[in-house]
Order: structure tokens, then sequence, then C-alpha cells
């Protein structure tokens, strides 16, 4: 933040603790992230306030997304936006930051996203593909070839997520046996993530065409699908759906992802 403003993180450090002061809140550290401890029924309503500003007056918008689709879609930032870390890990957090007017704009995992009806939240379909399971080169799974069932897969252990994480994912795919080694992180890492990948070779590791391009080492996709569809949406508040900034960045994203679909046919883009 210090470089991003062009200031020492000492004089962040002053102001941060001035603000707080004059809002009658507390910064505190809740599972490695900073939380405001207090009523922070003022602070929400200027969130709003200073959203509505940075649209209105085509100011920087702040964009988010998960840590697959952020490097791939997101970088370099689209033209008005500034993005983030791309280290969230489950949906609740940046769902929360949304809703509070914090992001303005978020590219998160379907089907974990609000449902159609929900007063706040707008999203944007991108894309769908299949769900993938992927396996080291010497996993005793690919022994069974195309014999193997879920069954088989459900007795190894699966990729650690945290517990809720990604609720309506974690649903199915603890109704197939996975989702078995839940995790405490809540911040995406590359190696606590994709370093176990390939540090474990009995570990069953979720994937689709679009992460794999970010592996850095091989591994094999098994003949058997989670029986769940997912993809990118584009979230964002009700009131900002039809903005010309929501527009361009939509067009945007879609250009960027019409390569990456014309290179794989798994990949059906939604525009």
């Amino acid at each position: 933040m210090a470089r991003r403003y062009g200031v020492n993180q000492s004089t962040i450090s002053r102001s941060v603790q001035t603000a707080l002061r004059l809002l009658g809140l507390e910064a505190r550290k809740v599972q490695g992230e900073w939380a405001l401890i207090g009523d922070t029924s003022f602070i929400d309503l200027e969130r709003k306030v200073h959203q509505l500003w940075r649209w209105n007056e085509q100011q920087p918008l702040r964009l988010e997304a998960q840590h697959w689709s952020g490097p791939l879609l997101c970088v370099p930032p689209p033209a008005g936006w500034i993005t983030g870390n791309f280290d969230f890990l489950d949906y609740q957090r940046p769902i929360e930051l949304l809703r509070k007017g914090i992001i303005d704009a978020w590219v998160a995992s379907y089907p974990d996203i609000p449902d159609d009806d929900d007063p706040e939240i707008a999203s944007i379909r991108l894309n769908r593909m299949p769900m993938l399971l992927l396996v080291s080169t010497n996993h005793p799974l690919l022994e069974l070839g195309e014999a193997m069932t879920m069954a088989d897969i459900a007795g190894y252990p699966s990729m650690a997520l945290p517990d809720g994480a990604f609720p309506k994912f974690q649903e199915i795919a603890t109704q197939c046996g996975l989702w078995n080694t839940p995790s405490k992180q809540t911040r995406f890492k590359y190696q606590d993530w994709y370093g176990r990948m390939d540090s474990d070779d009995l570990v069953v590791a979720y994937g689709t065409p679009l992460s794999l391009q970010l592996l850095e080492t091989t591994k094999v996709i098994l003949p058997v699908q989670l029986p769940i569809e997912v993809g990118d949406a584009l979230l964002l508040r009700r009131p900002f759906l039809r903005a010309p900034q929501t527009e361009a960045l939509h067009r945007s994203l879609i250009d960027r992802l019409r390569p990456l679909a014309e290179a794989n046919a798994e990949i059906q883009l939604l525009a």
C-alpha cells in the first residue's frame, strides 16, 4: 500500500490509527487477516458513498479474482481497473467485500456464486468447463486405467480446502467421497497449494482446463469427472450491472478468454 500511494509505511500506519480513533474502531487480526472490531455502520455507509463516487467520476475501480482466473484474465489490469492479490481461498470473504462496496467486481468461481434472485449481487457467467481430477504421473490409481471409479478415487486424500470455502462445490465433492482432508489455510500461497500437489504423490487434486496452465509439473487427468459444471462468473453490485465500465470489463474478460477457449474445446464461452 505504501508503494502504491508513494508514501512511507509509517505514514500509512499513522493514518490508519487516526481513522480508527475517529470511527471508534479497532483493527485486529482474525485468522491471519485484519478485521474491524466495533460498530462498522458509519464506515459501511462511507464505503458505499466512496464506491458510488468511483463509478460516477470514472475513477479506478477495484477488481478481484480467484487465484487461477486472476493471473489468466486480469493481468495486466483491464483499462480503468486496479487488481488485488488474487489470494482468496473461499467464497465468503470476497462476497462480503463486494457487498460492502470495498471491491467493485469479482471474477468468481461458478457454481459458488449468489443465486439469481439475490437482491444485491448480480452475476454474468463467462464460461463453462468440466472439473477435472488430477494426479501425479506415478499415482497408483493410474494402474486401474478406464476401469477406475469414483469410489477408487475416494480412497485417496484429496486436495485440501478450508471447510465451507466453496459450499456448493463441497456438497458435490463430499457426496462423491472427496473433500476428505480439510485445510485451515485461508489465503492462497502458490507453494502451499501447488507445492503440496507436487510433493505428495498420493493426493488427488482438483483442476480445470484453465488452471492446468498454472501448474509447473506434469499432471495426469483421471478418466472420471466430478458431476458438476464449473466456470468463471463476473460478480458486482446490481446498481452497476449496466454501467459502461461493467460492459467494457465484460468485453475485456471475454476477449482474454477467447484464445484460451479456441485452444481447448472443453472451455465454452457464454457470450
